[in-house]
C-alpha cells in the first residue's frame, strides 16, 4: 500500500520494439536470484498482450482487475496492470519486500533506466534518467553514462553495484546504532508565505544558498555513502528555478525515494515540469482548509494550493498533506481536514507543533498534545500499520485514507528511530533539527577544493556525534 517503503526500481527500455528487453530482463533476474537477491518484475501493459491473451493473468484483467501477477518458479514476481499504472504496481510488489524491482518498458517514467542500443539507435540524452546503455555492438559513450555489454551478467553486476550494495551497506551509522537512510536538504530559506508556526528547518541566519553544481555534488556524495532517500525543502523549494534539474539528477543517481515539501502556492504552474523531471512524491503543507483561517496563518491564498493539488492529482503523483496542529486554531477541524485529504491527496500527516525558532510564548500558547486525536483515529481506523524505518510511526487507515501522526516533542521513541540527517540551505550538515551547536561546513569544504574523500569524512564525522535530543 502507499505507506510502505518502496524498494529500489530500475527500468529496462529500448528505442524500438524487438530490441531484446524481455530476454535481457529474464537473464538479469536469473543472475540476481542465483546471488540471493529477491527480485520482482513489472511489465508495461502495452507489451506482449498478444502472448498473454487467453492466459489467466490476461483473463483476470479483462474481468476488471486493476492488476494481475504471476509468481515464477525462481521467486520473481511479474505484475501487469491495466492502464500502465506503475505506482499501483510498485505498491503491490512492495508488499513482498523485494531487494529490487525490475521494470520492462515505462520509457516515460521517472525511473532510472538502462537503455538497450545498437549502431542503429545512437545514444539519446533526451531520454530521462538513463544511468547506463546496454550496447549490442561498439557504441561511443555519451555524457559519461555507463556503457555495458548487452549481457545479463554485466547488467546485473552494474545493478548490484549501483542500486543494491550501496543501498544496503549501512556505512553511516551513529554510535546509537541508528542508520542514516535519508537526507532532508533545504534548498533555500526564501519563502512566499509567512507561516506563524514556521521553524525554518532549524536554521538561524544562513550565510547564503548553494549553487546548483554544489547541490549536485552533495547528492552524489550522499548516494555513494549509502543514503537511500532525499527530501528537498525550504523555505519554499519551488522558488528555485533549478529544482527540476536537481530532481532529474537525483533520480538518475538511483535514490529509492525523491520527494519535495512545498507550501503549494506555485505548484500548479510547476507541477508538469517537476513530474517530467521524475518527481512522483510530494508533501504539501496545509494548516487549514478554511480560506480565511489559511490566510491568517500563512498570509497566502488557499485557492492556489487547491489548484496545485488538482494539478499533481491529475498527473498521478503521490501527495501527502502535512498539517501542524495548533490549539485553538485548527485542532477542532480534524474531521473536515480528513474529508478534504480523502478527496485531494493520497495521505494525511498530522504533526505536533515543535518549540523551535518560534516567538516567545507561542509554543506554550498553541502546542497541544496529539494523544486525543490519535485515540480518535485508533477507534475509527479499519487497520493500523507501523512504519519500521520511519521512527516506528503508526499509520491509521480511516475510511480508506492513510493518516500518519508525528509526535516528536518529548518523545524518546521518535528520536531513537531517527534515520535522517539535514543539509542546511547554506550547505552545512545539521545532525539534529533541534540543535544549533553541531554544524559541519560541507559547502566550505567544497569551496576550499576538498576531495570527495575529505568531504565523505566530514559526513561521517557529523554522523559520529549524532545523539537523540529526547532520551
Amino acid at each position: 500500500m502507499i505507506w510502505m517503503q518502496r524498494p529500489p526500481a530500475i527500468a529496462i527500455v529500448s528505442f524500438h520494439s524487438g530490441a531484446g528487453k524481455t530476454t535481457l530482463l529474464e537473464g538479469v533476474i536469473r543472475v540476481l536470484s542465483r546471488r540471493g537477491y529477491k527480485v520482482c518484475a513489472i511489465k508495461h501493459s502495452a507489451h506482449n498482450e498478444t502472448r498473454d491473451a487467453g492466459k489467466d493473468t490476461c483473463r483476470l484483467r479483462e474481468a476488471g482487475a486493476v492488476a494481475s501477477a504471476l509468481l515464477r518458479a525462481d521467486g520473481s514476481l511479474e505484475v501487469r496492470s491495466r492502464g500502465a499504472d506503475l505506482s499501483s504496481a510498485m505498491d503491490a510488489v512492495s508488499r513482498f519486500n523485494p531487494d529490487i524491482v525490475l521494470c520492462e518498458g515505462f520509457k516515460d517514467s521517472g525511473l532510472p533506466k538502462i537503455a538497450i542500443i545498437d549502431h542503429n539507435s545512437a545514444p539519446s540524452l533526451q531520454l530521462q534518467s538513463v544511468v547506463a546503455f546496454a550496447c549490442r555492438d561498439v557504441v561511443p559513450p555519451a555524457g559519461g553514462i555507463a556503457c555495458l555489454p548487452c549481457d545479463p551478467t554485466a547488467v546485473a553486476e552494474f545493478i548490484v553495484d549501483r542500486f543494491l550494495e550501496l543501498g544496503h551497506k549501512g556505512v553511516l551509522v551513529d554510535r546509537y546504532g541508528r542508520r542514516i537512510l535519508g537526507i532532508r536538504m533545504s534548498l533555500t530559506q526564501k519563502c512566499n508565505l509567512n507561516c506563524i508556526y514556521c521553524h525554518h528547518e532549524g536554521e538561524k541566519s544562513p550565510s547564503g544558498e548553494m549553487f546548483t553544481d554544489e547541490v549536485l555534488r552533495i547528492l552524489r556524495l550522499a548516494r555513494d555513502l549509502g543514503i537511500r532517500r532525499i527530501k528537498f525543502t525550504g523555505g519554499e523549494p519551488l522558488l528555485r528555478r533549478d529544482l527540476g534539474g536537481i530532481i532529474a539528477y537525483s533520480c538518475s543517481l538511483g535514490f529509492d525515494d525523491v520527494g519535495v515539501t512545498t507550501n503549494g502556492q506555485l505548484l500548479r504552474e510547476r507541477a508538469l515540469e517537476l513530474y517530467e523531471a521524475g518527481l512522483r512524491r510530494i508533501n504539501v503543507s496545509l494548516p487549514s482548509i478554511d480560506a480565511g483561517a489559511y490566510r491568517s496563518i500563512t498570509g497566502g491564498d488557499l485557492g492556489s494550493v487547491i489548484d496545485g493539488l488538482e494539478a499533481v492529482r491529475v498527473l498521478g503523483m503521490h501527495v501527502k498533506i502535512n498539517t501542524i496542529i495548533m490549539r485553538g486554531i485548527n485542532d477542532s477541524a480534524v474531521d473536515d481536514l480528513i474529508e478534504f485529504a480523502r478527496r485531494n491527496s493520497s495521505m494525511l500527516q498530522i504533526i505536533e507543533l515543535e518549540d523551535l525558532n518560534l516567538d516567545k510564548g507561542f509554543f506554550e500558547r498553541y502546542h497541544t498534545d496529539l494523544s486525543e486525536i490519535e485515540q480518535m483515529l485508533s477507534e475509527a481506523a479499519e487497520s493500523v500499520v507501523e512504519r519500521g524505518e520511519m521512527n516506528r510511526r503508526r499509520v491509521y487507515v480511516v475510511r480508506g485514507l492513510p493518516i500518519e501522526v508525528v509526535r516528536p516533542v518529548n518523545n524518546p521513541a521518535f528520536c531513537a528511530g531517527c534515520t535522517r540527517i539535514r543539509i542546511t540551505s547554506d550547505g552545512r550538515i545539521k545532525p539534529c533539527l533541534m540543535r544549533d551547536d553541531l554544524l559541519f561546513d560541507l559547502l566550505g569544504g567544497i569551496k576550499s577544493g576538498w576531495t570527495d574523500a575529505q568531504l565523505k569524512t566530514l559526513f561521517m564525522s557529523a554522523v559520529a556525534v549524532r545523539e537523540p535530543f529526547y532520551r
